[in-house]
């Protein structure tokens, strides 16, 4: 049978409006609010130290236990069962799914940050057939809420992140079963999310007279979850088979937890519970803290043996939440002694060399002015003074408590044992250590031989014959009596030299001699290394040598040994080619690459010009072109490398006048200036050679009408090298270079201002002055150039018309002399 809700039951939000007035919701709020008070559940942080302890006369020490939540990360989970006790009540909180079947409540937001299977939530939904989930993609607010399944946790085709509490069909839509609420209880950092299914009837007609009675609590910081049943019977096994399922599964149904017999199945339950705890990695640290704060113990059971009256001890489970909060929870025990004290003798002694000893019964928690004393020598002192070995006991009484103590004193002569000094040797002969005491036979006293700090089992006896060298070292006991001396035995010092580290080329025989400085040479063996490696076949105190190297050579000498190490090197070619250097090949140029500390004649030299290998082989090479030049000088196993790099200069330098314009046909003279003597001298136009232009100079004349930039360039030459230069010359844009006698300011780019410039480079301006037709002057500008537009002094435009002009030149000019004096007829109307 599918089961299907009218559509004004599938909305939550619709049934609360249509069936709750305002009152009515405010009530339910108050309701809630006045749950929180309850107390917190027992699924909570929590510590328990233990009931305080009362010690009686005589009994020093304790065993503390204390008990406390231990919980983990969320990875996996513990499933225990707890004594039915539901914390929180059953109805009062907010109400869902009212007379509404298989949906899921709106989303419900959680008063705290959850864990479950390793994720952290801030809300969830309430099944109406008992089950929480906090999956609100998969399980829509609002929205349908299956009944019908036969599978077992865990699997993906039961809801996921969901707690089952227990899931099964039951229909909360029968008039008069009680209503599923939630509430939320507690303070931080232990509240509580309770969900109730308090009376919810079963599905269908012929078994909703049977009713589920749950509450599924989830807690902050520890992230438990709870199930409470009250009753759940299996009588009604014709609906869904009966199929109910206590348990909790993760995000994608792989993994998922149930307590023993309560997977999904037809199973009946009275007044049971079960608790989920988190029991991946351990997110709680337990302590046992002394009165001043200090951590004595991190294991739960302690003994304690407490020196004052009475003594608090504390215990601390520090809880690290999954969003990083850490709550601290703490419970003391106080442990008191009733009437009791202790005394204290001080350890068992082992006395040696020494006549008498003090014996005083220091008491803690009683004035020793109240006591008695009664020792076993029959003093009744609290000190007493004692020189015979033996066991010393006292009866300490205050009031009606008395406590016995006890001590043991041995008194004992030190046994005199001398191995003598350090001993240096090669095992010549035997070496015997002898530890005989002086003061005892050797049969009373026992004997323990060491080497390096390794015990010589074997080794019982007053003498060691050793053969190796270490550090030995004997203690000689008698009636715990000791006595320990050490000597070192270690090889005698021998030395060997085979001199000062030297260069060779190996152009002749080199021979390495090893010279005994304190020792036989005769009576040793040799060994010779190079870089490390023994030369086999090398056991003379001489070895001849073609090759460099770090050569190493140890003479044996019984169990002795010297040695000395030597580098031989190769020697060094000393050459220099010199720095990089530029020229232009207008002189000789030699390379020498003779060797300064050896005869350049005994030294063979192979060149090469940019890698590639010339046929020279003389100690000096002539060079007529650029390039890197590199020579390699050899003698015997030695050689050496250098090379030169040789370039053309760059520097050349010529220089010519600045960019200028001329008039046309108006002749003018280039001169190119340089330093270097013996240079040769090309000219060029616009990049073309000039043909027979090779003087320092060139004549230059633009024809009339020649357009654009001309440029001349003059290259000169020394040897193999080069510089260049070059000048832009131009005709001035005023035609045939004469003065303007229209002007017309419309800003078209002719004839707008009285441009004089050719004028001005040509014999210099002093002075420029503008007369209108009456003689009176209207402008006037010194150093003029093409400042004149038609305006006055002021910079208001004049009229159209003619006017007059004189101009002062700064030098007598060829056309115009010193002064040039005309009329210019200005057009103001063409603006």
């Amino acid at each position: 049978m599918n089961k299907k809700l009218p559509l004004y039951l599938q909305s939550c939000r619709h049934y609360f409006r249509v069936n709750f007035n305002r009152n009515a919701l405010l009530f339910i709020s108050f309701i809630t609010l006045s749950f929180t008070a309850v107390a917190q559940g027992p699924g909570c942080p929590n510590v328990y130290a233990g009931e305080d302890v009362e010690l009686d006369c005589g009994t020093p020490c304790t065993d503390l236990t204390a008990s406390f939540l231990n919980t983990g990360e969320t990875t996996s989970y513990d499933v225990s069962s707890i004594p039915y006790d539901p914390p929180f009540p059953f109805t009062g909180g907010t109400s869902v799914s009212v007379n509404t079947d298989d949906v899921w409540s709106p989303a419900i937001q959680l008063p705290f940050d959850f864990c479950f299977f390793g994720e952290t939530y801030t809300e969830m939904v309430i099944g109406s057939n008992a089950v929480v989930s906090f999956d609100l993609v998969n399980n829509p607010p609002n929205g349908y809420c299956s009944w019908s399944f036969d599978e077992s946790v865990p699997d993906p085709n039961l809801f996921f992140t969901a707690i089952f509490g227990p899931y099964m069909d039951v229909d909360p839509s029968v008039s008069g079963s009680g209503q599923i609420n939630w509430a939320v209880f507690g303070e931080a950092p232990c509240r509580t999310m309770v969900v109730n299914f308090p009376g919810i009837p079963y599905f269908s007609s012929s078994c909703n007279q049977y009713e589920l009675t749950s509450q599924i609590v989830i807690y902050e910081t520890t992230n438990v979850v709870e199930i409470y049943v009250e009753e759940r019977t299996d009588a009604c096994s014709n609906w869904n088979d009966g199929n109910a399922v206590i348990g909790i599964q993760n995000q994608d149904g792989t993994q998922g937890y149930t307590p023993p017999n309560r997977n999904t199945g037809n199973w009946s339950a009275t007044e049971e519970a079960w608790r989920f705890t988190p029991n991946g990695t351990s997110n709680v640290v337990f302590s046992w803290l002394d009165d001043t704060g200090t951590v004595i113990s991190n294991d739960p059971t302690i003994t304690v043996c407490p020196t004052d009256p009475s003594t608090t001890y504390t215990a601390q489970a520090v809880y690290t939440n999954c969003n990083g909060d850490v709550i601290t929870e703490i419970d003391e025990v106080t442990v008191t002694s009733i009437g009791s004290f202790l005394v204290d003798l001080g350890e068992d002694q082992e006395l040696c060399e020494q006549s008498n000893y003090e014996i005083t019964a220091v008491l803690t928690g009683a004035d020793p002015a109240d006591a008695t004393f009664l020792w076993n020598t029959g003093e009744t002192t609290q000190s007493i003074t004692v020189s015979a070995s033996g066991t010393y006991t006292v009866e300490v009484t205050v009031g009606s408590c008395t406590v016995t103590q006890s001590v043991t004193i041995n008194f004992n002569d030190r046994p005199l044992i001398d191995l003598g000094q350090d001993i240096s040797t090669c095992f010549f002969e035997p070496v015997i250590l002898d530890a005989s005491p002086s003061n005892y036979d050797t049969t009373e006293v026992t004997f323990i031989w060491s080497l390096d700090g390794t015990i010589l089992t074997n080794e019982t006896n007053a003498t060691l014959t050793v053969t190796q060298y270490g550090t030995y070292s004997v203690t000689v006991s008698k009636n715990g009596c000791e006595a320990t001396d050490t000597v070192v035995v270690g090889p005698q010092t021998l030395q060997i030299t085979l001199g000062d580290d030297f260069t060779s080329c190996f152009n002749e025989e080199v021979i390495l001699v090893s010279e005994a400085i304190d020792f036989d040479p005769t009576l040793a063996t040799y060994e010779w290394a190079l870089n490390g490696t023994t030369i086999a076949g090398e056991t003379q105190s001489t070895l001849t040598i073609t090759e460099t190297g770090t050569y190493t050579v140890t003479a044996f000498i019984g169990e002795c040994m010297a040695t000395d190490t030597i580098v031989v090197s190769l020697g060094n070619v000393a050459i220099d080619l010199g720095d990089d250097f530029q020229t232009c090949f207008d002189q000789p140029v030699i390379l020498d690459a003779s060797p300064s500390n050896y005869n350049p004649e005994d030294a063979t030299y192979q060149w090469s010009l940019n890698g590639t290998i010339l046929a020279e082989e003389s100690a000096t090479l002539t060079i007529t072109e650029i390039g890197t030049y590199s020579v390699t000088v050899s003698i015997g196993s030695c050689s050496s490398t250098d090379e030169v790099t040789v370039s053309f200069r760059d520097d050349l330098e010529v220089n010519l006048e600045e960019d200028f314009q001329i008039c046309a046909n108006e002749p003018r003279i280039l001169t190119a200036a340089t330093a270097e003597e013996g240079a040769s001298f090309q000219w060029f136009l616009n990049g073309s050679i000039l043909t027979d232009e090779t003087a320092n100079t060139l004549e230059i004349n633009l024809e009339p009408g020649t357009m654009g930039i001309q440029t001349y360039s003059v290259v000169i030459t020394v040897g193999g090298c080069s510089g260049t230069e070059s000048v832009d010359v131009s005709l001035y844009p005023i035609g045939n270079c004469v003065i303007s006698q229209g002007l017309s300011p419309n800003g078209d780019g002719f004839n707008d201002t009285l441009d004089l410039t050719f004028l001005k480079d040509r014999s210099g301006i002093n002075k420029l002055q503008i007369f209108n037709r009456l003689g009176t002057m209207v402008f006037e500008q010194n150093n003029y150039t093409n400042e004149w537009r038609g305006q006055t002094n002021d910079g208001e435009d004049l009229p159209t018309g003619t006017y007059f002009y004189v101009i002062d030149l700064a030098g007598n000019d060829a056309v115009y002399g010193s002064q040039a004096t005309g009329w210019i007829y200005l057009n103001q109307e063409a603006n």
